[in-house]
């Protein structure tokens, strides 16, 4: 494999993990649609099992979500397959009035203060009729909560 497909790999691979952080900001059921029919996410394993547990946080939760991801690393194992590692910095905070707005007009969702959770992420991908997708994605580890968010659980 020449480096020049490696690193259109590592890019398309990125543009996977920042597009489903995306998704997972306001449409949590539509991140399905970025695993392979088999895909893994958590203990949940095919794409429709995937869409349900998210459609299921996102019929619950009206908060104002947004993910910062740092630290991203790809390895490219294969012309078909790669693993990622990175960090995600998940803010959360309730949203304002629907009649707040910025000076452009645009709605102000809410205030974000401090991180809610950094967690580290795992990510394998896949190849699939020449596009890239999520096949499993582990549940994140090195979680850190603040501490208002622990008292709560």
């Amino acid at each position: 494999m020449t480096p020049s497909h490696k690193l259109e790999i590592c890019d398309q691979c990125e543009r996977l993990v920042y597009r489903f952080l995306k998704v997972l900001e306001g449409e949590q059921g539509k991140t399905a649609d970025l695993f392979t029919e088999d895909g893994e996410a958590f203990s949940h394993v095919g794409r429709e099992n995937i869409r349900e547990h998210f459609a299921s946080i996102e019929s619950v939760d009206d908060n104002v979500n947004v993910n910062l991801s740092s630290n991203l690393v790809i390895d490219v194992l294969d012309a078909d397959h790669a693993e990622a590692t990175n960090y995600v910095t998940h803010y959360v905070a309730s949203r304002e009035s629907d009649d707040l707005t910025d000076p452009t007009g645009a709605r102000i969702g809410g205030e974000l203060q401090t991180a809610r959770s950094i967690t580290r992420w795992q990510w394998e991908f896949k190849r699939v009729d020449n596009e890239w997708l999520v096949s499993k994605l582990q549940y994140p580890d090195s979680v850190l909560l603040r501490k208002d968010v622990i008292d709560e659980l």
